[in-house]
């Protein structure tokens, strides 16, 4: 209902922009004095092999793994040991070499992004930061306004990717707050927009309201063994970037086939599960928390090519 949203994001709007600070700020003057903040050594990892970037609406690149919220626990920024999780994660990414940022306003966790983002020495223009807005209500000022929020937590003047969150109540309600990520883009606040959770019924509406401003991304739930095949296939058709979250979601990352196919190639199973998903034409956001090793094996999966026989097998489990 469109009370709840407004609830929601009004009062996350005003909290969270304080909650935030006071962690971002402490994060920050933790680097400017040389004192811990919890970041792990990532100088005795070997480079990870990185794929090439995907190309998605008017010629953007974007990196074919990001970094997504540090884990289930800390998804709003609560919960134990969460606190600075973002931040060090962020950071810690950045120096084994990823380049691609995932966030939200839901996350509750932009400002700590954000002050890795500055703390890291990498230059802006060498980082893709996608992040994500849940309008309220459901109409295009809105939906500009929530992209200034969501750029004033950052700390930033452009994101490269904006997406709304998840799908209004009615396909109306997504035409309003689709105009409003187009003014968003005309206005240069935003490299490229997309959605996010939207079926194909909800991608034809948006589309044929403004049919020179198609999504440039759609990015959904997709790993070995969950899979919209329809949706997939209706994107690719359209142009849509389909990206994946939470790529090892309910993998079993101890079955037979999947260990079998990581010893021909000498990598892990999860490796194996992410370049199916990169092979099918999809970038992806991955969720490997404060662990460097599994951040440096999520973004060095440009190493090998699985065989079409080994896709049809792992697209069959």
């Amino acid at each position: 209902a469109a009370s709840t949203r407004d609830s929601k994001y009004n009062a996350l709007a005003m909290v969270s922009r304080v909650a935030q600070a006071v962690v971002a700020v402490a994060a920050v003057l933790a680097v400017c004095t040389g004192a811990s903040v919890g970041s792990v050594d990532t100088g005795s990892l070997a480079p990870p092999v990185q794929l090439p970037p995907f190309i998605i609406a008017d010629g953007v690149q974007m990196p074919a793994v990001s970094i997504g919220h540090p884990d289930a626990n800390c998804t709003h920024g609560r919960g134990p040991g969460c606190a600075g999780a973002a931040y060090n994660m962020t950071l810690n990414w950045l120096q084994i070499g990823g380049r691609g940022i995932d966030t939200a306003f839901e996350y509750d966790n932009q400002a700590e992004v954000g002050a890795a983002i500055n703390a890291s020495g990498v230059a802006r223009s060498s980082i893709f930061v996608t992040s994500k807005i849940v309008p309220s209500p459901c109409t295009q000022a809105a939906a500009l306004d929530a992209v200034k929020v969501d750029l004033q937590q950052l700390g930033l003047q452009q994101m490269d990717l904006v997406l709304h969150h998840d799908p209004c109540d009615s396909d109306a309600e997504n035409v309003a707050v689709w105009a409003g990520l187009v003014q968003a883009k005309q206005l240069g606040l935003a490299r490229a927009i997309g959605v996010s959770h939207y079926t194909q019924q909800q991608l034809e509406a948006i589309m044929a309201s403004a049919p020179h401003s198609p999504p440039a991304v759609n990015q959904c739930q997709l790993s070995v063994g969950s899979h919209d095949d329809a949706t997939i296939a209706f994107c690719k058709a359209k142009g849509i970037t389909y990206e994946s979250f939470s790529p090892l979601r309910s993998v079993n990352l101890a079955d037979p086939t999947l260990v079998g196919i990581a010893k021909v190639h000498s990598v892990s199973s999860a490796q194996v599960a992410l370049r199916w998903v990169t092979q099918l034409g999809c970038p992806l956001a991955t969720s490997p928390g404060l662990n460097p090793e599994y951040a440096n094996e999520d973004l060095g999966i440009g190493g090998f090519t699985l065989t079409s026989d080994e896709m049809s097998t792992i697209s069959a489990m």
